[in-house]
């Protein structure tokens, strides 16, 4: 994966192009839910992709499927590069692709990931480049990150569980205690970090990828 985080004026939108409609969804979803981006929409074709950007406002984050889009996708982020000089691209290649993209798009971009990684790769990127222009959520995020040490030690292991996707039941069973334990927990941590519930879990996943310290 490569990389490059510079840029300024981070709006939190995200627009994500491929052709799989499923694979875009699921793009769009955890980018949604676990790095608080808003979705702006998923696009199967780059045509999509252009009326939207043309029509609407055009994203602060554009996802391309360059696997199935082949040469088309370059349109997509020509339109991004003119409409807002501040937007990021996030490449999807396949695995052991020699694609790389083109210099014309070198300071637009923030990564080229393969989608044979793991998620963590993808919200990775994505939560530094959030750290470096931080959105109100994220400051939100810190906040509450910076407030660990409140809690207690077997308050600590359920978050962390909670950061690698393990259910209630899940933590119970690790921890040896009952499920209404794991809930009791849930509650004070999010009242101590001042998260609501889906909150605490995007911030425990994010913990968990990033290794913020606090």
């Amino acid at each position: 994966m490569t990389s490059n985080l510079s840029g300024e004026g981070i709006r939190c939108t995200c627009l994500v192009v491929a052709d799989h409609y499923l694979c875009g969804q699921a793009v769009g979803g955890l980018l949604s839910e676990q790095c608080g981006l808003e979705l702006i929409a998923v696009s199967a074709t780059v045509r999509e992709a252009l009326e939207i950007m043309n029509n609407e406002s055009p994203p602060g984050l554009l996802v391309l499927d360059v696997v199935q889009l082949q040469g088309s996708w370059q349109e997509a982020a020509q339109t991004l590069q003119r409409l807002n000089p501040n937007g990021r691209l996030i490449m999807l290649k396949a695995r052991n692709d020699d694609f790389v993209a083109p210099q014309e798009f070198q300071p637009m971009l923030l990564g080229v990931i393969e989608k044979s990684c793991s998620w963590d790769n993808l919200i990775n990127l994505v939560a530094r480049w959030q750290q470096i222009h931080p959105s109100p959520t994220l400051r939100r995020n810190a906040a509450a990150l910076e407030q660990l040490q409140r809690l207690a030690p077997r308050e600590l292991k359920v978050f962390y569980s909670l950061g690698k996707g393990m259910q209630n039941k899940e933590i119970a069973k690790s921890l040896g205690i009952c499920v209404n334990t794991v809930e009791t927990y849930r509650k004070t941590i999010s009242a101590k970090l001042g998260l609501s519930g889906v909150e605490l879990v995007r911030v425990a996943v994010l913990q968990r990828c990033t290794n913020l310290k606090v």
